[in-house]
């Protein structure tokens, strides 16, 4: 009989939030709580997507002073893994998490952590801008960690090659898509083996990575990606460049903007027009369209 088992059973948080650069730079009073990485915007343009983050502690991670990480806890002895979740945002970050949340999957590398034998089990969500906002800083100097913005997509291809190459690029990792002469699959390309390396402490830079590949799938096909994230981080209403922006940067490619546009609209099944027009850019006035459902229910159904 084995008796030499030692396990526990953590719960890690992917919480992405996306924001125009230009909010961020108006609606925040410390500039160290966000991170751009060598990517901060030139011109605060253009919605960016980031995740949420917490300083490690220096207690339980003596040798990751000066590293972030994604917030997280243990598993309580009479508490599901949802449950779980939620308590841990309420008490790591202040959020209560009424977003979808939906559960990543297991991470259990048997050395992913300092302390000994734990398996994490991984959520994502994404919450509105303006429910993390206030709970930025403070005594626990929760912050926002850089993810994918159109300068890192413009440098990336810059440096790269045409972003058509890539299933999708973000400062987390990417994918290659496969060579029609070659056998192979898509080639996946992580952070330690990017030129800046490592984001994140532990292994939560995978944890990103895999939460973004499944954010990805919001915006694939038909879906309506505000009922499957359960928000609508664009306002009551919005211009399609807007929901263009928000698809391309989230997915990590770009998008041929009037295919876009007539794709949307071919099979527009979540979106109404509705009559009025935004002058507010230069050009033309823009048709300004809205979700279905007014009141959006962003209560976790599933």
């Amino acid at each position: 009989m084995t008796t030499d088992i030692f396990t526990s059973s953590a719960v890690d948080l992917v919480i992405f939030t996306v924001v125009n650069p230009k909010d961020l730079s108006t609606q925040l009073w410390d500039d160290s709580l966000v991170s751009f990485g060598p990517y901060k915007p030139d011109d605060l343009q253009g919605l960016s997507l980031f995740v949420v983050t917490l300083p490690a502690d220096a207690d339980l991670y003596p040798n990751l002073q000066g590293s972030r990480v994604l917030p997280g806890g243990y598993l309580g002895k009479d508490e599901t893994l949802q449950h779980a979740s939620r308590r841990i945002a309420k008490e790591r970050l202040g959020l209560s998490l009424n977003a979808k949340i939906r559960q990543l999957g297991t991470f259990d590398e048997p050395n992913r952590d300092p302390r000994g034998r734990v398996l994490s089990f991984a959520y994502w969500a994404m919450v509105d801008f303006s429910a993390i906002r206030k709970y930025l800083g403070g005594r626990d100097q929760i912050g926002l960690e850089l993810v994918n913005s159109p300068k890192y997509m413009a440098q990336f291809q810059n440096e790269h090659g045409v972003l058509s190459n890539f299933d999708g690029v973000c400062r987390f990792g990417n994918r290659t898509m496969p060579s029609p002469t070659s056998f192979r699959g898509h080639a996946k390309t992580l952070t330690k083996d990017l030129p800046f390396g490592r984001i994140l402490g532990l292994d939560h830079d995978e944890m990103v990575f895999y939460a973004w590949r499944a954010l990805r799938h919001a915006f694939s096909g038909k879906l309506d990606p505000f009922r499957y994230l359960g928000l609508n981080p664009l306002g009551f209403e919005f211009r399609i460049s807007e929901l263009h922006e928000f698809t391309e940067v989230c997915r990590g490619e770009y998008i041929q903007r009037d295919y876009f546009k007539r794709q949307l609209l071919k099979n527009e099944t979540y979106l109404l027009n509705t009559g009025k027009t935004d002058r507010s850019r230069p050009g033309k006035p823009t048709n300004l369209y809205r979700h279905v459902n007014d009141n959006l229910d962003v209560s976790d159904t599933e």
